[in-house]
């Protein structure tokens, strides 16, 4: 009897702890249900088109379609950046850039802030150089989503070349961005893996909210 109370109240504690867990994760979803994240690898062909991507649903396409924000593409010194949406408040989309009018993306270290304080450019060849060597880099962004600026950033791989294959091959591993439109601070992208077991102890605790036109 002693034995088979030991293993009810093992089983009970370790349904409890589970539970805990199980909570622990809600909590957490629900804490950063203004944040929306996706992993994704999504390939950049190397192409003039390359590809269109909507950063506020996760919709792509190899050509312009409503709702597109981001088109990493290939231009004829490499990996180049085109963003869409209107402008908001005479501004427009874009990364943030190294410094004030550098033009220059910036290749964002973890800790970093995203926000209206950011500076951004729109500039086409600013993945030079930090999008055209070999590595995964972070890109701060901002873009119009239904009407006001949302913050996030990017983990963006892409490979040393040369001519118009620097940066090429190019994946977008992942973006993450506060859709309330506060600033957000970048944080280490998960593996693919690791971003699928939490969807499936979060299942039903997160919301995403799409663009809205």
């Amino acid at each position: 009897m002693k034995t088979v109370n030991s293993v009810q109240t093992q089983l009970c504690l370790t349904a409890a702890a589970l539970a805990g867990s199980a909570m622990g994760f809600e909590q957490a979803a629900s804490a950063a249900i203004n944040t929306t994240f996706s992993n994704v690898n999504i390939a950049v062909p190397a192409t003039f088109g390359g590809v269109y991507i909507d950063l506020g649903t996760g919709a792509t396409g190899g050509g312009s379609f409503a709702g597109w924000d981001f088109n990493p593409y290939q231009t004829a010194s490499g990996l180049g950046f085109y963003w869409g949406g209107d402008l908001i408040g005479g501004q427009r989309s874009g990364g943030v850039e190294t410094a004030l009018l550098s033009a220059i993306y910036a290749d964002l270290a973890i800790g970093t802030v995203v926000g209206p304080g950011s500076n951004f450019t729109s500039a086409i060849q600013g993945a030079n150089p930090n999008y055209r060597d070999t590595g995964v880099s972070y890109l701060g962004f901002r873009f119009n989503n239904g009407g006001v600026f949302n913050y996030g950033y990017a983990a963006i791989q892409t490979t040393a070349g040369t001519g118009n294959g620097n940066g090429f091959p190019a994946t977008i591993l992942g973006w993450v961005f506060d859709d309330s439109g506060s600033s957000i601070t970048v944080q280490t992208i998960p593996a693919p893996g690791a971003a699928g077991l939490l969807g499936l102890l979060a299942a039903g605790s997160i919301t995403r909210r799409r663009k809205v036109a």
